[in-house]
């Protein structure tokens, strides 16, 4: 008698099998990588531009109860905030300008002031941009990722408030926040979102995404070191 005996085939795939299953996926990720990158970096923009509306409107309150003037420095008086007690010259810093703000309570988010791109700061982002956890630990170097423009009064003549700059994404190199726009390194490759994309706050409440060539700090302040002096009559308090 003839005994028919079938080939019993077990599962699993063999060594040439698993290899182009390897290489399929490879390709596959090599091509999708890019496209959620730049899924994720359009997520982060949009996350930078509400923090920038939400300070806008921060600000905003923050001169009604102080005639009028958007944050200079920690304790400035505002009667006369160009002679009074904790003013600085031109741009005041950063950590000034949360504390101001967070103790009027007209902001106390502090991870508004992080945009989610901020890779870092300092030499080639050598430190890591992180949301303070509290205000006394707050640092503008290390917790902020945003310039200020001081200087602002709902009372100045500002010829053009849809252009005048009040806060925008900002260089690693300077995130202290103590120099005026001219003054301020260019944003490159290390920065928030690179070198040809800037969020910028104006004046009037409105957030705009700047794209190309536009975004240097020389195209934004045409006017140089005196760029927020040039759209305020900053010895004009009334």
């Amino acid at each position: 008698m003839i005994t028919s005996i079938r080939k019993i085939h077990k599962g699993g795939f063999t060594l040439i099998e698993l290899l182009v299953v390897i290489a399929i996926i490879a390709i596959l990720a090599a091509l999708l990588f890019p496209a959620m990158s730049n899924a994720l970096e359009r997520g982060r923009r949009a996350a930078c531009r509400n923090n920038l509306k939400q300070t806008g409107l921060a600000m905003m309150v923050f001169a009604g109860d102080n005639r009028g003037w958007f944050p200079l420095a920690e304790g400035t008086n505002y009667e006369n905030p160009y002679t009074g007690a904790g003013t600085l010259g031109g741009q005041w810093p950063m950590t000034r300008t949360v504390n101001e703000m967070y103790n009027k309570n007209a902001l106390r988010e502090l991870r508004i002031w992080v945009c989610p791109s901020d890779r870092g700061e300092g030499a080639n982002n050598g430190t890591k941009v992180t949301i303070a956890d509290t205000i006394e630990t707050f640092n503008s170097f290390g917790n902020a990722s945003y310039m200020y423009v001081a200087g602002l009064n709902d009372r100045l003549w500002i010829s053009s408030p849809s252009r005048a700059v009040v806060l925008l994404d900002e260089s690693w190199q300077r995130e202290r926040g103590d120099r005026t726009p001219g003054n301020m390194p260019n944003i490159d490759d290390l920065d928030n979102h690179g070198a040809a994309f800037r969020n910028v706050l104006y004046f009037d409440g409105s957030v705009v995404s700047i794209e190309g060539e536009g975004v240097a700090n020389e195209l934004i302040f045409p006017e140089g070191n005196l760029a927020w002096g040039d759209y305020t009559k900053v010895n004009s308090i009334d």
